[in-house]
């Protein structure tokens, strides 16, 4: 039986087709598979983030591939969200351009500033605690901000570091040269090579690099900050999110990527770690003997007030005495013409207009006797006025010089303790502490000297016995050493209370300085219009460069004794100075300049 064509070519057609579908569905599923795995490559973001070579937050490692704390956390946000990061090496300075210009996505390892805020935005979540520290040279003698006056000081350009110092150093009145440089590595080697006398940076800075170019941290510590990121204004907003959500989660989590870059590059974890109690207690300590202070100074404004009240009291009974002397004086005068009047009308006997001439110059002699002793009280009150300013300008100067004293030594230990919690295994915790210890010695000795100082000017000058106060001097002291030479026969000055402790100072410092002192002799001698006391020894004297300094409050030569300083204040309160005029190596002569007004002889008024 023959087929049909029709029924022979239907099934190749149908068998051709499914060949067709067949292909055609293995293609497709290539396609899709193809297209799958190229989609997260064409998915991942660019990021552009600068490295500013800030060792060892974020620098570039001798293998030339970008490293530090903030290149393991930034690369750990990568991976989780898929960010391609390319990183731009530059200095502080052009990354920061580059940022403006948009450049650059995100600039790691910097802090906000008002004037930063109006053109960047910055994430909320501090990614590290950090602060400003000076750096010197062994051996440098700086201790507090004080000591940079003068000074060149290198800091790089754009950090917020050398910014914040020169305000800092604004506020104390202290005058430095501000050498900025483009690069970390460049502020380190001028410092070390002395084209710089210091540098400032942020603590985190100088971890290593300190270490490498011989430098050591000196107590100038201000500015506590957090180092955090930064964007162009109004872009990059979700970067910043992805941040702040990062760094919050990895600071609950001890075992977290974050703190394990903590652990790897500060040898701490960004969790809070429980202070000692003996650390709170010293803390509590200086809190305690700060407040002690404001209490103490409190007290004193109130008596000088109250002196204050007292004195223009006085006053004013003494202007209403001048009132009546100048009625009396009037009176006498009518008197006097009515005499007068009474000799030119009455004819009397010549004995009897002699009896009163005499009364009118009886009581002539009366009133200049009475105009005298109104003049010397009148002077003698001027002297109190005067004393009374000085000691009101000098309480108002030890309150500032003290309370920032007590300030920065604060601030100081807690950067040290600070320092004692970033140190688990306690191997710098006893350098730490021991110069706590020393910050609290300096509060110690701020105190000591507050209290001699808040009794100036408490109690009015008065008139007293040099040969006498000299005596009451040397008692205090061992002596028996040295041979006195006194010829002061009874020379009496005008001053303050305290001038007892001015000849125990300069004596104390001559047993505790003057090395091989056998003989210390003291005179005067009357010159024109004052008087000269002088103390002389006949030890090595002092150097021509420190004749002036060894008067100064913050003298760094002093090994012991009370400070020239205060003996200046208390004869400054009743206008008297003090300087020293010997000749290095032939003996220390201190001379004590009196005025005229302020000194008599054998108990002269």
């Amino acid at each position: 039986m023959l087929t049909s064509p029709r029924a022979t070519i239907r099934p190749l057609t149908n068998y051709r087709t499914a060949r067709v579908l067949k292909r055609a569905l293995v293609l497709s599923a290539v396609i899709l598979l193809f297209c799958q795995l190229i989609v997260p490559v064409a998915g991942a973001r660019d990021v552009r983030i600068a490295n500013t070579d800030l060792r060892p937050t974020l620098f570039t490692d001798e293998q030339g591939k970008p490293s530090g704390f903030f290149v393991d956390i930034i690369n750990d946000i990568a991976e989780q969200e898929g960010w391609n990061v390319i990183w731009i090496r530059g200095t502080l300075s052009e990354s920061w351009g580059r940022l403006s210009s948009g450049e650059i996505d995100l600039l790691p390892g910097v802090t906000s500033t008002p004037e930063r805020l109006r053109t960047y935005d910055f994430n909320n979540e501090s990614a590290l605690s950090i602060w400003s520290q000076v750096y010197a040279r062994p051996g440098s003698g700086i201790n507090t901000i004080l000591d940079l006056d003068g000074k060149r000081i290198a800091s790089v350009r754009g950090a917020a570091s050398g910014i914040g110092f020169r305000d800092y150093a604004g506020r104390f009145n202290v005058n430095v040269t501000l050498l900025e440089m483009n690069k970390p590595i460049e502020v380190f080697s001028a410092t070390a090579a002395g084209e710089a006398d210091a540098l400032v940076v942020y603590n985190t800075a100088a971890h290593e690099d300190a270490k490498t170019y011989g430098l050591v941290a000196t107590p100038v510590m201000f500015n506590p900050t957090q180092f955090g990121f930064a964007v162009q204004k109004g872009k990059n907003q979700d970067l910043l999110s992805v941040i702040d959500r990062y760094l919050a989660k990895g600071k609950t989590d001890p075992s977290s990527p974050y703190n394990n870059a903590m652990l790897k590059w500060f040898g701490t974890k960004g969790t809070s770690e429980v202070i000692p109690a003996w650390l709170l207690w010293g803390l509590a300590a200086v809190a305690f003997l700060a407040g002690m202070f404001v209490i103490m100074s409190v007290i004193l404004r109130r008596e000088v007030r109250k002196k204050t009240a007292e004195l223009l009291q006085q006053n004013e009974s003494l202007q209403a005495e001048v009132i009546n002397r100048k009625r009396a004086e009037e009176a006498l005068a009518a008197n006097n013409q009515k005499l007068s009047v009474a000799y030119e009308q009455v004819t009397a006997t010549e004995e009897e207009l002699r009896e009163n001439y005499q009364e009118i110059n009886a009581a002539y002699a009366q009133l200049s006797a009475a105009e005298e002793e109104l003049r010397e009280k009148y002077e003698e009150l001027s002297r109190s006025e005067q004393a009374l300013m000085q000691a009101r300008k000098k309480l108002s100067s030890l309150n500032a010089l003290t309370f920032e004293d007590l300030r920065n030594a604060v601030f100081s230990l807690e950067g040290y303790l600070a320092l004692a919690r970033q140190d688990p295994a306690g191997e710098k915790v006893g350098t730490y502490l021991g110069r706590s210890d020393k910050i609290l010695h300096a509060v110690r000795h701020a105190m000591e000297a507050a209290k001699k100082y808040q009794e100036l000017g408490i109690n009015p000058p008065r008139w007293q016995n040099v040969k006498i106060v000299v005596l009451n001097a040397l008692s205090h002291l061992d002596f028996s050493g040295i041979s006195r030479v006194t010829e002061l026969d009874e020379l009496e000055v005008f001053a303050d209370p305290l001038f007892e402790d001015v000849f125990f100072i300069l004596m104390e410092n001559i047993l505790i300085h003057g090395k091989g002192v056998t003989e210390v002799r003291i005179g005067y001698r009357e010159e024109v219009a004052k008087l000269t006391i002088t103390i002389e020894d006949n030890g090595p004297g002092i150097v021509e460069a420190n004749k002036e300094l060894v008067f100064g409050r913050d003298y760094k030569m002093m090994k012991g004794g009370s400070g020239l300083f205060l003996a200046r204040e208390i004869l400054s309160i009743t206008g008297i100075s003090i300087r020293e005029t010997g000749v290095p190596g032939s003996g220390a002569r201190f001379e004590i300049v009196v005025p005229e007004s302020r000194y008599r002889k054998g108990g002269q008024s």
